[in-house]
């Protein structure tokens, strides 16, 4: 399941795609400036942006240089939606920072193909960055390591084990993802190990106690699993 922010005006469009794109969570922007408000807060959560070209206050094809620099710490493609099936408009949305073009009225199978497509290479891009830097915490895979950004201690390593590590790699590539303690098991442990989904809890457990210092939490989503998030840090979360 992905989180897409749908910039898109029409009511009516939105509830088709919400239809079409039912294994998702969307979330409605009504125009550019909703969609920058509700990434000043939200960003880190999407996976993905339908953007579409007409809207109240501009071209959605103009903010693309903008949307992308929004989303710089990850990759989230961005599909355009647009009535102008032509090449030249097709040519400026991808010269311009496009990863793919909808015609409007879209195919529903089409559709649901083409955002399919696009999660599965983002996640391969992001399962490649050596990198990730969530709220004060930054995790590296080439080093193994986890450090904790701290205003008062400059950067403080957190010693995990390589199952916690693993763990908080996973959910914090894609926060506000849900994951299932299945799914973990199956990324962290492997394909087809007997590891019992209390042994998941357990590591989750100690790996929070390790981060309790840090703005990013693991969250539990009852009977379902776990997901990442960054709590403000006028919460109390030394940052």
């Amino acid at each position: 399941m992905a989180k897409i922010l749908c910039v898109e005006d029409s009511a009516e469009f939105y509830i088709y795609l919400t239809s079409v794109l039912r294994d998702h969570i969307l979330v409605q922007a009504e125009s550019l400036n909703d969609a920058f408000k509700i990434l000043q807060t939200g960003r880190d959560s999407f996976d993905l942006v339908l953007l579409d070209i007409s809207l109240p206050d501009g071209n959605g094809v103009r903010a693309l240089p903008d949307l992308k620099e929004a989303f710089k710490s990850k990759p989230v493609p961005i599909i355009v939606l647009s009535s102008d099936n032509d090449v030249i408009s097709k040519v400026a949305a991808f010269g311009i920072g496009a990863d793919d073009y909808v015609s409007k009225p879209p195919d529903a199978s089409e559709l649901r193909a083409r955002v399919e497509a696009r999660l599965r290479a983002a996640r391969v891009m992001q399962d490649n960055i050596n990198q990730i830097q969530i709220g004060d915490l930054i995790i590296d895979s080439n080093r193994m390591s986890v450090e904790l950004i701290s205003s008062k201690k400059g950067r403080v390593q957190i010693d995990l084990t390589p199952f916690e590590f693993k763990i908080l790699k996973i959910v914090a590539a894609r926060p506000g993802q849900v994951f299932t303690r299945d799914q973990l098991i199956d990324q962290v442990w492997g394909v087809g190990k007997y590891v019992t989904q209390r042994t998941v809890d357990a590591h989750v457990s100690h790996l929070r106690k390790k981060i309790t210092d840090s703005c990013v939490s693991i969250e539990t989503v009852l009977s379902v699993g776990y997901k990442a998030e960054v709590k403000d840090s006028s919460s109390g979360a030394e940052s």
